[in-house]
């Protein structure tokens, strides 16, 4: 059985979350060590940055408390991305996730593939 766009999507947020947890350990912002996730620097909505688990990536692990607080304060998860990767990093991510990029399922099944092996 095929799995659907919906459905690949699906697990690549999974797959990446679980992979900043395990890799990060705590919030990137806070600390916090409680009810973990995958925090994105930029909004999960471009797909060229949505699963970027790189090092210096949109993908950290952050808090509940922080990744919801981010939402409507940016300043701390940014400072904190600044801080850690530098302002021109920080511009590069945010071009890239300026910059429309059409995935097709398919490509996303073979990210899916990549980020598995890691």
């Amino acid at each position: 059985m095929k799995i659907t766009r919906k459905g690949i999507v699906k697990k690549l947020d999974k797959i990446v979350s679980e992979f900043v947890i395990k890799r990060d350990k705590a919030c990137v912002v806070c600390g916090s060590t409680v009810q973990l996730g995958c925090g994105h620097v930029f909004s999960r909505k471009a797909y060229n940055t949505r699963w970027m688990i790189t090092p210096d990536g949109n993908c950290h692990c952050q808090c509940w408390s922080c990744n919801f607080r981010h939402v409507r304060d940016q300043y701390p998860y940014f400072e904190w991305y600044k801080g850690r990767f530098g302002q021109e990093k920080f511009d590069r991510l945010r071009r890239m996730f300026k910059t429309p990029v059409k995935l097709k399922t398919y490509e996303l099944e073979e990210l899916y593939e990549r980020i598995k092996e890691v």
